[in-house]
């Protein structure tokens, strides 16, 4: 049995940069919802269970802890326009919608990835993020790009940055993400924070190891520096990359199940938006 997670938010923008321009009857602009639309209805012909995870606000608990985080100040509004048709067509296709807004749809995602890591139950997680390769679990939960058309596994994670899935928040707190805000640590690029977790694990034992570091490392005086004097920067990235696992989420697989589409109202929807939705499942 597979369950397929859609990280909407990303399937969203990643629709509105890939599709043409598409107004309705009122001039909104709805490219990039007719585009997340023609994919979930791609994925319904394949997968029984199916569940979307949607950023219902961008902002979340992360805004309050940093105030850089990433934030709605930077999405055009064209695309923010869209997030509430977005969420009102999931529901209409008969998929399993889990808006969020404390918290981020990627928390929502580990959450149910968490609900079911010893079950029977196999998890696809649609996305090319990089905070959410810290779910990925051998072969049982693994990440597909929609992009690239690829799927990810912990071999995939390790060849790619050569740590292990557990380890992503670590690396992240090191590199920065600039997707979502997070700068990193000056001079710690993809390299030297791979080779520091290899042999310290995590930012909690680099930070306890710094001696070491200064003495054994190439630059490792300048490295140290830079560490030492941002270690509660550190730690804060290290919270603000580690996705939460206690969202309130579906907790049994029937819940998940593809449920009848609404015809008469995603009829509608589609007239009222322009979307030519084949309403055929």
């Amino acid at each position: 049995m597979e369950l397929y997670i859609v990280d909407g938010t990303y399937e969203l923008f990643r629709a509105h940069f890939g599709y043409p321009s598409r107004t309705s009857p009122n001039g909104q602009e709805v490219g990039a919802l007719k585009g997340y639309i023609n994919h979930l209805q791609s994925l319904q012909k394949k997968y029984s269970y199916l569940a979307v995870c949607f950023d219902s606000t961008v902002e979340s608990f992360r805004n309050d802890l940093y105030v850089d985080y990433k934030s709605s100040k930077g999405i055009e509004v064209e695309v923010l326009n869209q997030f509430s048709l977005t969420e009102e067509v999931t529901k209409l296709l008969g998929i399993q919608l889990i808006a969020t807004k404390e918290f981020e749809a990627d928390d929502a995602i580990a959450s149910i990835c968490e609900n079911f890591k010893n079950s029977k139950i196999k998890i696809v997680i649609g996305s090319l993020d990089k905070d959410l390769m810290q779910c990925v679990d051998d072969e049982k939960i693994v990440m597909y790009s929609t992009r690239y058309k690829k799927f990810t596994n912990a071999d995939g994670v390790y060849e790619k940055f050569g740590i292990h899935p557990f380890q992503i928040p670590d690396f992240l707190a090191l590199t920065g993400d600039s997707s979502d805000g997070i700068p990193g640590i000056k001079g710690v690029g993809q390299v030297t924070a791979s080779k520091l977790l290899s042999e310290f694990e995590n930012v909690e034992n680099i930070i306890e190891n710094l001696d070491q570091i200064r003495s054994n490392y190439r630059g490792g005086e300048k490295l140290v520096d830079n560490i030492s004097q941002n270690i509660k920067e550190l730690k804060l990235f290290k919270t603000l990359t580690t996705l939460r696992k206690d969202v309130d989420i579906p907790k049994e697989i029937e819940m998940y199940e593809q449920q009848n589409i609404n015809e008469k109202k995603l009829d509608e929807f589609s007239k009222l938006h322009n979307l030519n939705i084949n309403i055929a499942k």
